[in-house]
């Protein structure tokens, strides 16, 4: 169950993820951007396809973690918990950055609707991708993508068209994964509605600052 609210954030009540999403209810949700103060990089997954989704959703690259705040916890309860669900592992608290909130009201189809307060922070992690185990992450999680922060900001202004990147293809049962280097990363991975978003500019512009 979620806590839900009305536009100005103002507690109304609780109810079922599927019907939040079915009428956009506003609740609010966690997510992370993951990075790494020494290579100077930042970190995306990709997801296997849905059950809960109505619609076809591109195979776009997304924050590391994300997903909804139950009602029963705290913001920083909710992160931990997604942190270890989505990533196999724990990051310390003194590692996490508040990126401040994002607001989203989207309707990716007519029965699923996003209204949502988002809690983001920034997620600082000392490893390579290729040195990350991920053999306890959850199966939804298909890829964990690693970029350059510049790189990718050329991406999000499009200054650029193609980025390389690495990635960590993960199987879906076995967890098991396999590390690619130099790949090919598009403008049309993005999330859509990220170009137009100041506030996710904002946000890895901020990331960026904690590397100095």
């Amino acid at each position: 169950m979620l806590k839900i609210y009305d536009a100005k954030m103002n507690d109304i009540g609780v109810e079922d993820k599927k019907i939040v999403h079915q009428r956009g209810l506003w609740h609010k949700v966690f997510g992370g951007v993951l990075y790494n103060s020494k290579l100077k990089t930042v970190y995306f997954q990709t997801i296997y396809p849905k059950e809960s989704y109505t619609f076809e959703r591109e195979d776009y690259i997304d924050f590391a973690v994300g997903g909804h705040i139950e009602d029963n916890e705290s913001v920083e309860e909710a992160g931990i918990r997604e942190i270890r669900e989505e990533l196999g592992f724990d990051i310390d608290k003194n590692d996490w950055s508040f990126l401040g909130i994002r607001v989203c009201n989207a309707d990716p189809s007519e029965s699923y609707k996003i209204r949502e307060f988002q809690y983001f922070y920034a997620l600082k992690i000392d490893k390579e991708l290729k040195d990350l185990d991920f053999s306890k992450s959850d199966g939804e999680v298909k890829s964990i993508i690693e970029v350059d922060i510049d790189e990718y900001l050329s991406l999000l202004t499009k200054e650029a068209n193609e980025v390389k990147a690495n990635e960590m293809l993960l199987d879906r049962d076995t967890r098991k994964g396999k590390y690619l280097s130099d790949i090919k990363l598009t403008q049309n991975r993005i999330v859509p509605d990220y170009f137009n978003d100041k506030s996710i500019l904002e946000k890895f512009l901020a990331v960026k600052s904690l590397m100095r």
